[in-house]
């Protein structure tokens, strides 16, 4: 290669790189007046920290929310910044408002998640409502508060190397600001160590010169977005019902039970995670088969799998604690799923199914019960001939107990399975169930009430096999 196209080259890598460098200063300096320039409204910015509401929105991404006015309407569709309603402890989520409920209440939900939110949003949980984005800026926070040094250290070196380069001049380029027009030639009429080489007068560093600002400007730039009052808020993944109207993709970090029970697409899918004073029980399965929490019901009671799947359940006080809302017909092969708790020595109706909400139904079957022992029966109710199977062993220890009673062609005599921690304990047939339109409930039904701790209770209208019974208890 000639000198003359050696020359050109590199004058043309210059020009990209003078190019790029400026058009990245540009955008960093925009977007960061973007997320800071509402502050003095007022207004408030959040910087992302988590993904559940990719694609539209990333970690790293400042929301700009406007203040939510006292009475001001929630508009379903729009993304909010608001108060995480399943905990106590000080936590912002920004997640899409998807839903109206019957109570007034709102169901949220981030578009990276398979399922809503667990506990509904009220308009006074709502701190603002997102108005504009500006994307990425909020990276070096994210890294700055996850401390991911690696990154943040990076991005400084680039973005001040980025900056150096953008405030260089090109070949025939005279400065464009006047100011720095007169640091240039104060600079060169400065004297210098360095001869020139042809005249032996001194000269001057022009780039160095312009240079000298360029790593204070960007640290400038960090303390700006750190200190100017820019939040911090999730798009965490949590789990509840899903709304026709919306399409979400299953998240990596969405609750791992409830993404194997939903796997198996099932009828009903109530978590039990509603505030104390709640009466209707949301459905997360997606068929909006909703539940109604009655007087034997305590709700927000310490959860059956609170290490990897938060969450609440519901205490039962030897009544009827929960029924479905509406009536459903009866199943043929049905699967039940729920995780309960107990102490108690009086055994008790666990769950099951009857043609009314009443204290009891004319008629019920597929009901699970426990006997004053602590062994679990299924087929325990009133036809000819009675058949009946009970685990061997008892489970009122006091610990959390995964239950799935799995049963084939209910009609006929059933093929039943009992699952207990996702192990098949015993299995036969038990006695014919009839069909009918009617209500699953638990706690309370034919004979003694149920008095322990129930949490995610899930119905199928198939009989699980072993291998994804297994696979929900490891999910845990």
């Amino acid at each position: 290669m000639s000198s003359q196209s050696a020359a050109a080259t590199a004058a043309w890598a210059r020009f990209l790189a003078v190019l790029c460098s400026r058009v990245y200063r540009t955008s960093l300096l925009t977007l960061a007046t973007v997320a800071i320039a509402p502050l003095l409204l007022g207004w408030g910015s959040f910087v992302i920290k988590s993904g559940s509401m990719e694609p539209a929105i990333d970690v790293g991404d400042v929301v700009v929310a406007r203040p939510f006015a006292v009475g001001e309407k929630v508009a379903v569709g729009r993304v909010y910044v608001f108060d995480d309603p399943s905990t106590s402890k000080q936590h912002l989520l920004t997640h899409r408002i998807v839903e109206r409920l019957d109570d007034g209440s709102y169901a949220s939900a981030g578009d990276n998640n398979d399922v809503t939110d667990a506990t509904p949003v009220t308009s006074g949980d709502i701190h603002a409502r997102g108005v504009l984005l500006a994307p990425f800026v909020g990276l070096p926070i994210a890294w700055l508060q996850g401390e991911e040094w690696v990154k943040l250290a990076l991005w400084l070196l680039l973005t001040i190397a980025a900056f150096a380069t953008a405030s260089r001049n090109l070949d025939g380029e005279p400065p464009t600001w006047k100011v720095l027009r007169l640091v240039r030639d104060r600079a060169r009429r400065r004297p210098s160590t360095t001869p020139d080489d042809a005249v032996g007068e001194p000269r001057s560093d022009p780039v160095t010169a312009s240079h000298r600002g360029v790593a204070p400007a960007v640290l400038g730039v960090v303390l700006a977005l750190a200190g100017t009052g820019l939040g911090t808020a999730n798009a965490a993944f949590t789990a509840q019902t899903k709304n026709a109207g919306w399409s979400w993709t299953v998240g990596s970090w969405a609750q791992p039970y409830v993404s194997a029970v939903l796997a198996d697409a099932p009828a009903a899918l109530w978590l039990l995670d509603e505030a104390a004073g709640t009466t209707t029980a949301q459905d997360r399965s997606g068929n909006r088969v909703l539940g109604t929490y009655r007087t034997g019901a305590t709700l927000g009671q310490t959860g059956a799998l609170t290490a990897r799947n938060p969450g609440t359940s519901m205490r039962t006080a030897g009544s009827l604690a929960f029924t479905s809302a509406n009536a459903v017909a009866s199943p043929t092969h049905h699967t039940i799923e729920l995780w309960f708790r107990t102490t108690a020595t009086t055994g008790g109706y666990v769950t099951g199914f009857g043609s009314t909400t009443a204290a009891t139904s004319p008629t019920a079957d597929r009901i699970v019960r426990m006997t004053p022992s602590g062994q679990i029966t299924y087929g325990d109710w009133v036809t000819n001939p009675l058949r009946v199977v009970t685990t061997p062993r008892a489970y009122n220890d006091g610990a959390w107990h995964q239950l799935v009673v799995a049963v084939g062609n209910p009609s006929s005599f059933g093929d039943t399975v009992i699952y207990v921690d996702g192990t098949a304990v015993v299995a036969g047939q038990t006695s014919k169930s009839s069909t009918y339109t009617g209500y699953w409930r638990v706690g309370a039904g034919a004979g003694p009430a149920f008095n322990g701790n129930i949490d995610n209770v899930s119905i199928y209208n198939t009989q699980l096999t072993a291998a994804r019974v297994a696979a929900h208890y490891a999910a845990r």
